[in-house]
């Protein structure tokens, strides 16, 4: 286990890099990794890797890396860290630290309080999202990422968006969206995890259809390999 949070920590550390704000049409503000104030963002600005990027309605941003240009859009909310290449590889050991996360915790057994832990409590006790709730922000950006042609890291990025905000794994339309790309990706075993889990939501018959015939269609697959 040390090994692994290692590992990840190392490629954090050589995935690092400074971006500068080529453009900016509209508003945008940003804040620094661990920072609690919100700072407008200005042309001409270099942002390290763990500046957070959220852009108002009819607005967007063009960033500028060592080795890449990402624009994105009006209502978003994107890290600078999530703005990379991955392989699959990267993917899949993302995946799997993302489950051991969100694995329930239960509470020391001398406790009266019998009660386990994890996304479903978090689900169970969060507000009414509305409309400019940051965890669609997230969503938004994370889609983004996967519009510059990063859909791995897109993916990992809707994951924890999840996690962090629990009440966005209740939004059918961005959870098609990222399960597809696993799909696209071949990783069929988690994009069928996450049809799954969509098909027990509140979704229209179209969304249902199109999310049964995929689960229909990995199945196929998975009994023919």
């Amino acid at each position: 286990m040390k090994k692994l949070f290692a590992f990840i920590i190392l490629t954090g550390m050589l995935s690092a890099q400074t971006f500068t704000v080529e453009s900016i049409n509209g508003t945008a503000s940003y804040q620094k990794g661990g920072a609690e104030n919100w700072t407008r963002l200005e042309k001409g600005m270099t942002l390290e890797n763990d500046a957070t990027i959220v852009t108002d309605d009819n607005s967007s941003v063009e960033l500028k890396g060592e080795n890449t240009k990402f624009k994105f859009g009006e209502s978003a909310a994107v890290t600078t860290s999530s703005i990379k290449k991955m392989n699959i590889d990267d993917l899949l050991l993302a995946l799997a630290m993302e489950d051991m996360m969100n694995a329930p915790k239960k509470i020391n057994k001398s406790s009266d309080n019998t009660a386990v832990y994890g996304s479903k409590q978090g689900e169970e006790n969060s507000p009414q999202l509305k409309a400019d709730d940051f965890g669609i922000k997230k969503l938004n950006g994370a889609m983004q990422i996967a519009e510059n042609g990063m859909e791995e890291s897109a993916v990992v990025t809707a994951k924890e968006t999840y996690r962090k905000y629990p009440a966005t794994k209740k939004l059918p339309s961005y959870r098609i969206y990222f399960a597809n790309i696993l799909f696209r990706k071949g990783l069929y075993e988690e994009a069928l995890k996450e049809y799954y889990e969509i098909d027990k939501l509140e979704i229209t018959k179209d969304e249902k259809d199109k999310v049964n015939s995929k689960i229909e269609a990995i199945n196929m697959k998975l009994m023919s390999e």
